[in-house]
């Protein structure tokens, strides 16, 4: 959706399918199906760095993303504080990856580059099984449709009025 030549909401999501649970931000975005307020959807994104330039000048980006230390299958909702440097970038919960740099490493050096979206939700899925192969552990699939649902709930929250 373009607002006065400003993005208002992306979504994307970071993951390899080909490795197990980090697939799981990748399958919530194909789960995504119906009213999504006119959010734009950047796609599935192999790695966080791809984020840099895609949610240029968006006042929101919501991502999707598979985090580990946490049970299986819980999922996290974290309006990320941007604070006021780019060290200052906040994440209440695991930040290991398996991308090497994470979302908010991406973030970081986006802010050091002065870009970036305004504003940036993570919504984590707390995975099991990061080693090689296709298909999610029992406890992430169980958990899909209800991230898509949540995600697509942000969405349309967010971009209400903004028409």
């Amino acid at each position: 959706m373009t607002v006065t030549g400003a993005r208002h909401v992306v979504i994307a999501a970071v993951g390899c399918e080909f490795r197990r649970d980090d697939g799981a931000g990748p399958a919530v975005l194909d789960r995504l199906h119906g009213e999504l307020g006119g959010a734009e959807v950047l796609g599935a994104l192999a790695s966080p760095l791809d984020l840099l330039g895609a949610w240029e000048g968006a006042e929101l980006a919501i991502v999707i993303d598979a985090i580990g230390g946490d049970e299986p299958g819980m999922l996290h909702v974290v309006e990320v504080d941007l604070g006021s440097s780019p060290d200052a970038c906040a994440l209440p919960v695991s930040r290991s990856s398996s991308h090497g740099l994470g979302v908010m490493e991406a973030l970081r050096l986006a802010r050091v580059l002065g870009s970036g979206p305004a504003r940036v939700v993570l919504v984590g899925v707390a995975g099991q099984d990061f080693g090689e192969g296709v298909g999610l552990s029992p406890s992430v699939s169980a958990v899909v449709d209800r991230a898509a649902r949540l995600v697509a709930e942000l969405a349309v929250t967010a971009t209400a009025g903004v028409r």
